[in-house]
């Protein structure tokens, strides 16, 4: 299979559905975001997709998963934060 950029960025939507519908927790949306995006984000990097993702997504993932702090307010912080950037994303794509 030949991964290119709308395929780098669908995978990235799906792992966002995937948190956002419960099927997967914050710390595997991370663990599988941060190793995807690492392997694959040259291939979007000079895309308005890139921009809206690295913007909050790397950083939330750090701060709400990896930081000590209260859990329940890490876990709401974390879903309106993956919650807004896939809304932004959506929008950007259609």
């Amino acid at each position: 299979m030949r991964v290119n950029a709308k395929k780098v960025q669908s995978a990235l939507l799906h792992q966002m559905e995937q948190y956002l519908d419960g099927k997967i927790t914050k710390e595997e949306y991370t663990i599988a975001t941060e190793s995807f995006y690492s392997r694959y984000a040259y291939l979007i990097v000079d895309t308005r997709f890139y921009e809206i993702f690295s913007e909050s997504i790397p950083d939330c993932c750090i701060v709400n998963v990896e930081e000590p702090g209260d859990e329940v307010e890490k876990e709401r912080d974390f879903h309106r934060i993956v919650k807004g950037t896939y809304k932004k994303l959506r929008m950007m794509l259609n």
